[in-house]
């Protein structure tokens, strides 16, 4: 099950081998009872089922809305304003005369010192008194704080001062969310480490409380099973896990999306793939060469650097409530505003009166009024062209969606470039996967803008990201830094076997000991001198520093175009990751294919600045090995697939659609 900011979706594997799914409108005021609907009106039966896995934007919405709980953050004597001064960039805005950072998630008062210190090699230069602190936490508890964030320097090399405050805390206030930043992030740099600290004590106990609702009422409909959380790395981990470990869940959903995408992509002999996937919030692009997703150790949300293992992607504020308007300028802009859930698009009919791109993709006859979702929602006309009518342009409200469109189509695939184009990587050579509710309905028009000649539509793609929790792997990530010049004994066995045990302590109380995980090692990696790493990922085995150059370096060759053989390599940081493949023998439906003549017209529509006669199909009539021309819509209940003039759309023997250029 998955809860997008419009839609919550479920696929369900039953006993007999059958997928079957479900869609209902979010709930955004009680989220967690969108998934109890969805359940409620599939028939499934949840006390028959071995298990249930879960994604959602919680974390990410309440970070970027400032709605997380109380908290405070506990640091060194002398380091109070870490937070506030951050770092100096601008993080892709240089040239703006009005920027404005990111606020810190908590204000200055809210941060206290504690009188002790640690060197930079771990040494203990003054001792911590506990007493002391105690007294600095007591006045914090008395401010009614929901959680203590701790994050001492150069806690990564030794967290004893952290750890005594932590084990103090949860045995005089049990009550208190303690976030310690040797378990969240013991990597070095002090900015980045207190906030990851601070965001996972900001965002876990609102996490933790929708998971505790959402198993109290799964157990009373008589679930017995695990309840398992997608993560931002592509795996997933016990529900058990998730507030202690909130920081890990920021792109549950979308990470959950490049696994689907994967799948299918390997399914149907695809190796190189670019994902597009639409909602109705946000776009997110992921680049996934030889259908390895890229990961990265770090995430910029809101302007917070976050250290946490995730899926690289792009995400951008495109989506079907993106919300169209002109600017001071007089130009016209869509998102990243949106209309949400409610009120939503002006055609939902719920309030809304704002125009987004979904009224715009109904008054170009994208979308069919009584098709959408399947026929459970009717769309209004009138309150679409409305919308639009607000819009201060001298042109007519037809004009306006197709502009409102194309511009939204140059968004994506500016995001695509960066992906692809802006790391050095050719994207006409790769097919592109488009799902989401809206990703198939713009993916030809966006990958024909870059130049790429094949899109992918998989089975249901509007519920890929649900599909992908079905079938994701169980991971479990340890980290730790140790900055030294590249050796022959940088991958020891000892160092290796630590984080082994780390992992394997994280399996243990995630309620996994005793499972059988396959490793790999990943090594953060850089010349002497940069600023930044790339993270190098092997089998474990041991190399030498010679092959872990090599691999350093080919890496780099890849991301930057060169290498410098002048240069001494630097190892920064180790990472661990214990992983077990998921569901396997998944099959999913191929499609009805009952010719219909109700289902197949010609109809009038807006398309790239021109009007057509485009066909009108539903995508379930298309039998494997069936072709169609483009122009032409094909409706389906969770999404709808454009076809633009020049393209062709064929069913291929996996019941999915691949979409080819023909000119």
């Amino acid at each position: 099950m998955e809860i997008g900011g419009t839609f919550t979706d479920m696929v369900w594997l039953r006993e007999d081998g059958v997928l079957q799914t479900g869609k209902t409108p979010s709930t955004p005021q009680a989220i967690h009872e969108a998934v109890f609907n969805v359940i409620g009106e599939s028939g499934a039966n949840v006390s028959a089922l071995s298990q249930i896995t879960h994604g959602s934007t919680v974390a990410t919405n309440a970070l970027i809305t400032r709605r997380g709980a109380k908290v405070a953050l506990l640091t060194t004597r002398g380091f109070r304003d870490v937070l506030v001064i951050g770092r100096g960039e601008r993080d892709h805005d240089i040239y703006s005369m009005q920027y404005r950072r990111s606020p810190p998630l908590i204000r200055r008062s809210m941060i206290r010192e504690i009188d002790e210190r640690v060197g930079p090699d771990g040494e203990i230069v003054k001792a911590i008194d506990l007493t002391a602190a105690w007294a600095v936490i007591q006045g914090l508890l008395d401010e009614g704080v929901d959680g203590i964030a701790v994050s001492l320097l150069h806690a990564y090399r030794n967290p004893e001062h952290e750890r005594a405050i932590a084990e103090m805390i949860r045995e005089r206030a049990p009550g208190v969310a303690v976030s310690a930043s040797y378990e969240v992030s013991p990597e070095f740099r002090e900015y980045e480490r207190s906030v990851t600290t601070v965001v996972n004590s900001f965002v876990g106990p609102v996490v933790e409380n929708y998971i505790g609702k959402l198993d109290k009422g799964l157990r009373q409909k008589g679930y017995d099973g695990v309840l398992h959380i997608m993560q931002s790395n592509g795996g997933v981990m016990p529900a058990s896990a998730a507030g202690s470990n909130a920081v890990r869940m920021l792109l549950s959903g979308p990470a959950a999306g490049v696994r689907a995408a994967i799948w299918f992509a390997r399914r149907n002999g695809i190796e190189n793939i670019i994902t597009l996937d639409m909602g109705g919030t946000s776009t997110d692009v992921a680049l996934a060469p030889s259908l390895v997703p890229g990961t990265v150790a770090e995430l910029t949300i809101d302007g917070l650097p976050v250290r946490t293992a995730s899926v690289d992607m792009e995400t951008i504020g495109a989506g079907g409530g993106s919300i169209a308007s002109v600017d001071r300028g007089g130009f016209l802009t869509v998102g990243p505003e949106s209309a949400g859930a409610r009120p939503g698009p002006a055609c939902y009919g719920h309030g809304g009166n704002r125009p987004t791109v979904t009224d715009a993709q109904l008054v170009t006859g994208l979308l069919r009024a009584d098709r959408f979702f399947g026929g459970k929602m009717t769309l209004d006309m009138d309150a679409a062209m409305a919308a639009l009518a607000t819009i201060d342009l001298p042109v007519s409200p037809e004009q306006k969606a197709d502009s409102i469109l194309r511009l939204i189509n140059s968004n994506m695939a500016s995001a695509v470039r960066l992906v692809s184009t802006g790391r050095g990587i050719d994207p006409r050579t790769f097919t592109m996967v488009a799902f989401g509710g809206g990703g198939p309905l713009h993916g030809a028009m966006v990958a024909e803008e870059i130049g790429i000649r094949e899109v992918l539509v998989p089975w249901s793609p509007g519920l890929a990201s649900a599909f992908g929790l079905l079938i994701a792997d169980t991971i479990i990530d340890a980290s730790s830094s140790d900055l030294h010049t590249l050796c022959d004994t940088t991958l020891d066995f000892a160092r290796i076997e630590r984080l082994r045990e780390t992992a394997g302590d994280v399996a243990a109380s995630s309620g996994l000991a005793g499972e059988e995980f396959q490793i790999i090692v990943g090594l953060d990696m850089r010349y002497a001198s940069q600023a930044f790493e790339l993270t190098i990922w092997t089998t474990g085995e041991p190399l030498d520093a010679t092959k872990l150059r090599q691999l350093f370096e080919d890496e780099h060759r890849l991301r930057y175009g060169y290498a410098r053989g002048s240069l001494d390599v630097e190892v920064v940081a180790y990472r661990l990751r214990l992983y077990k493949a998921g569901a396997d023998g998944v099959t999913t439906p191929l499609p009805e294919a009952v010719p219909s003549s109700a289902g197949s017209d010609m109809i009038d529509v807006q398309l790239g600045g021109k009007r057509h006669q485009a066909q009108f199909a539903l995508r379930r009539n298309i039998a494997v090995g069936g072709k169609v021309s483009g122009p032409a819509i094909l409706a389906e209940p969770t999404s709808t697939v454009v076809v633009p003039a020049g393209w062709e759309a064929e069913c291929l023997p996996s019941g999915d659609l691949l979409l080819r250029d023909k000119r």
